[in-house]
């Protein structure tokens, strides 16, 4: 186990690890509600730090752009939207799928730049750049997904 760092942004992102170990372990051998224990419910993402970039990719299969909503911070995504449920009237012998309203918040590996973020959602994989930030002043902002 490593010890707590002593940067803002490292003690968010040890945080962050610390959460997430203790809910796989509280869950993963039980019976939990699936959005507790699910990883649908928190869409999984991908990471990758470039040169002058940091992008994002989310798993968003079924979910409408209309409903996805983007906002960009320098140390962070915040991505939210809504899954549409499953048809009604089946008979289910098993439900692992989840749906309903989803939010999932990224720390960011390095600063970002809000207003030069780009974001595409294609064939259910939504990918976000963000520039590098040059200019440490600027806030967040919300995204526009094309």
């Amino acid at each position: 186990m490593r010890h707590p760092p002593r940067d803002l942004l490292e003690r968010l992102r040890y945080f962050e690890e610390q959460v997430q170990a203790l809910f796989r372990r509280l869950f993963e051998d039980q019976l939990a509600p699936a959005s507790l224990a699910n990883p649908g419910a928190f869409p999984p993402v991908d990471v990758v730090e470039e040169a002058g970039a940091v992008r994002v990719r989310a798993d968003l299969p079924g979910v409408d752009r209309s409903t996805l909503e983007l906002y960009a911070g320098p140390q962070f995504l915040i991505l939210r939207g809504v899954k549409p449920a499953p048809e009604t009237g089946w008979s289910y012998l098993r439900v692992e799928r989840t749906f309903g309203p989803f939010q999932r918040m990224v720390l960011l590996p390095a600063p970002g730049d809000p207003s030069g973020t780009r974001a595409a959602l294609d064939r259910g994989v939504l990918e976000v750049e963000i520039p590098k930030m040059t200019d440490r002043r600027r806030g967040y902002r919300r995204v526009p997904i094309e």
